[in-house]
């Protein structure tokens, strides 16, 4: 061990010294930035490293067992960790060389014993996915950022992206901003911004950066665990991991980041894990893995519920309640609600309970959410349906994920499309299953495959995210002439945060989108008060709340433009609009004094400051 030991310091002091060269002549000479200096060492290092280690320091006998894959990860996790470093070192005021000389120390005693013991190791059972496999995982997260880079993210994640932002700045969560979903959402957001920060892109390309990560994990994290436990040749195990990489994806197309994308791939190791043909149950970490996604939302609980469900009628008995995959999620959950409870009390104590009253104009009735996707929704049902009928232990996997995932489309009432994205996800994956397992063609998988091929041609002909509405706002604001801040009195999220992050202004409200107004005086107009008067003294304090902290953003700030719905559809009674309901203040009027209607579409109208 002496002998390699001095072999691993001869080959990783070659790779340090090419990493620190490389960073450096980039630093000082090509007028690189410090992190994308760092980054250029370290793929230069790489190279050498792996010749030399695999060749002279370890004298792999085999580089076919999976060590491509292994070095690969064990390098990326290199990367992260020297970029941690450099990070850590210049916020506190470290400076440039410093973190590259402890990146030089630190970085390769751990990747000794990585080397060593795990990556050429020689070991013969598979830990890490095929090099076809991390192949086709790299090809496709390369696809990804090369096709979603600099395009405009989609309304929620922009404006989680712009929150998070001010929640950093030192902004209070629940109080400075007021967001009916659970603090997680801000908290995953995080990662994103930080990565912004690191490489110098945009928020939006740290979010993609972010997703990107995420999906190369699960993907390899999958992969790995199909070729312990799916009993497929070679072949028809890549074929699917290939599909199952497009369908991660293409699921989502135009709603990339968004809860319901980001679960499938928190979900995608435990689900796999149920392919086992010895009916093994899934690992705890891939379980942990899955159970911080369904943390997500409320409404993600149903995944976990139905595999519960369906162990409980397989064994006909209460057993699964102490399996310690559920045991473990069970903790994880609860773990999370005491840390929402200390940490962020005004959610549980007061945004859930208002959600509860005023969040059901933004619902649909059964008839309504099953009809707003009705083609795409359809040819989903086909499938399973038939997916079921077919009897195909493992592809049953699949549907009882995507039964959940129907049922939490409903359950979630509003029929916006993303909520589908584990439905369609998840029936594509079953399909794909029964195709590569059956034996023979059979009649019976015709309508599985007939409705799953026309899914997939409809959700490819989605594409990435568009918001007319977000375009027109953009575009308005820019003939408006320099503009710093914005705030936006709508009940859409459109014409907000994401014009704010697109244009690089600040945004000045502390709503997402004006949420409160809306199911406060729909439900007081269907109310009656002389019944219920404390329920309708408890909506009218939602309502006077939402008009106080708007005129309480607007006297703060002082935005250069208020952006105002003209229509408001979710009302009950029209016209009746923002400014209606802003005037049953008598401050309203003073404060709009500073400002002056600009211009009006159909739908909008800009008024801009004129005071100074």
């Amino acid at each position: 061990m002496t002998a390699q030991l001095l072999r691993f310091i001869g080959v990783g002091g070659l790779a340090t010294f090419t990493h620190v060269a490389v960073a450096s002549i980039a630093f000082q000479f090509l007028a690189t930035a410090e992190m994308r200096a760092n980054f250029v060492g370290f793929c230069a290092a790489v190279l050498v490293s792996y010749m030399g280690h695999s060749r002279f320091t370890f004298a792999s006998v085999d580089a076919h067992k999976g060590q491509f894959g292994r070095f690969l990860f064990v390098a990326l996790t290199g990367l992260g960790a020297s970029s941690a470093i450099v990070w850590l070192v210049n916020s506190s005021g470290g400076g440039f060389y410093l973190s590259m000389a402890l990146v030089a120390v630190l970085v390769p005693m751990t990747t000794f014993l990585a080397m060593k013991f795990w990556v050429f190791s020689n070991r013969d059972a598979p830990a890490l996915p095929s090099a076809t496999m991390v192949f086709v995982a790299l090809a496709a997260t390369s696809a990804f950022l090369v096709i979603y880079w600099n395009w405009p993210i989609n309304h929620d994640t922009a404006w989680y992206l712009v929150a998070t932002r001010k929640f950093l700045d030192g902004a209070k969560l629940y109080v400075d901003i007021i967001e009916v979903n659970p603090p997680l959402n801000f908290y995953y957001t995080i990662p994103s911004l930080l990565i912004a920060d690191f490489l110098g892109v945009s928020d939006t390309n740290g979010q993609y950066l972010a997703v990107a990560i995420l999906y190369l994990v699960s993907l390899l994290w999958s992969g790995a665990i199909l070729r312990r436990v799916s009993g497929l040749s070679a072949m028809r195990l890549n074929l699917f991991f290939a599909f199952m990489a497009l369908v991660y994806i293409l699921g989502a197309a135009s709603e990339i980041a968004q809860r319901d994308h980001l679960v499938v791939l928190f979900l995608s190791p435990w689900v796999v894990s149920y392919l086992s043909t010895q009916n093994k149950p899934p690992s705890l970490a891939s379980s942990a893995f899955a159970a911080a996604g369904i943390c997500l939302k409320p409404f993600f609980l149903v995944f976990p519920l139905a595999l519960f469900l369906r162990d409980v009628w397989r064994t006909r008995s209460a057993r699964p309640l102490l399996y310690p995959h559920y045991l473990l999620m069970l903790a994880i959950g609860v773990g999370y609600v005491v840390f929402v409870k200390t940490v962020h009390p005004e959610y549980l104590d007061e945004i859930a309970p208002t959600a509860v009253h005023v969040y059901g104009a933004f619902k649909k009735s059964t008839i309504g959410v099953l009809s707003s996707q009705f083609v795409p929704l359809s040819l989903g049902l086909v499938a399973l349906t038939s997916m079921i009928a077919i009897r195909n232990a493992q592809a049953n996997i699949f549907a009882i994920f995507a039964i959940a995932g129907f049922v939490g489309y409903l359950v979630q009432s509003t029929g916006f499309h993303y909520h589908l994205i584990p439905f369609f996800c998840f029936v594509l994956l079953g399909c794909a299953w029964l195709l590569l397992t059956a034996e023979e063609t059979s009649l019976r998988l015709l309508p599985a495959l007939m409705a799953c091929g026309l899914l997939v041609l409809g959700l490819s002909q989605t594409g990435k995210y568009q918001s007319d509405y977000t375009d027109e706002v953009v575009h308005q604001l820019k003939a408006l002439g320099p503009i710093d801040s914005l705030m936006a009195a709508s009940t859409l999220l459109d014409p907000g945060a994401p014009v704010a992050l697109r244009l690089g202004i600040d945004w000045v409200s502390r709503y997402p989108h004006n949420w409160l107004y809306p199911g406060a005086v729909n439900t007081l107009e269907e109310t009656n008060c002389a019944a219920e008067p404390d329920l309708c003294a408890l909506l009218q304090s939602f309502a006077d709340k939402n008009r106080k902290d708007n005129l309480e953003d607007i006297v703060l700030h002082k935005p250069d433009v208020i952006v105002t719905d003209r229509i408001v559809e979710r009302l009950v009674h029209e016209p009746f609009t923002w400014t209606t309901f802003m005037q049953a203040d008598p401050r309203f009027a003073e404060v709009m004094k500073d400002y002056e209607l600009v211009h009006s579409t159909r739908e909008i109208d800009y008024y801009q400051r004129t005071a100074d």
